[in-house]
């Protein structure tokens, strides 16, 4: 005869099992993305080091983008280069000085004497300031935009004046 403990134990299993099986073992999804390209020009210049932002317009997840030295972008969403959602988005793009950061291999040492009690010097909070036209900065006044499809090349040039 069959112990009633172990009917309900492997059912409880098979229960078990079916719950995993049904809701997956992997991480979180994220929404379909299409590979985003596109150069950015001032004047017909290429221009390095430029912040693109794709601004949805339908609720869809922003993407993002640096230019390279020749001006070329490829957007990111969720994990480096992996593109834009489909949809309508409202793009920015701003592009401010480089910062050179002197490193040290390994770090620097702790040094109590680095420690100050001084408030930064105003020169060091002042802000700094996008290379390129403003009008370019604020989405909603750029009038740059994108429409990226899923069957589509997705490729969106963005010649810039600074005039």
């Amino acid at each position: 005869m069959i112990n009633r403990a172990f009917v309900l134990g492997v059912a409880a299993c098979a229960t078990g099992l079916s719950v995993m099986g049904a809701v997956g073992c992997g991480g979180r999804e994220w929404p379909p993305t299409y590979k985003t390209i596109g150069m950015v020009t001032l004047d017909g210049s290429p221009v390095e080091r430029a912040s693109i932002t794709f601004y949805p317009k339908e609720g869809q997840q922003p993407a993002n983008a640096t230019t390279d030295a020749s001006g070329k972008y490829q957007m990111t969403s969720f994990n480096a280069g992996d593109g834009a959602t489909p949809g309508s988005f409202d793009v920015a793009i701003l592009k401010f000085p480089a910062v050179e950061i002197d490193a040290v291999p390994g770090g620097v040492p702790f040094d109590e004497s680095n420690n100050t009690d001084e408030d930064p010097s105003p020169e060091s909070l002042e802000d700094s300031e996008n290379e390129l036209p403003e009008k370019y900065s604020n989405h909603e006044k750029s009038g740059l935009s994108a429409n990226v499809t899923a069957d589509g090349e997705n490729v969106f040039n963005f010649e810039l004046t600074s005039k």
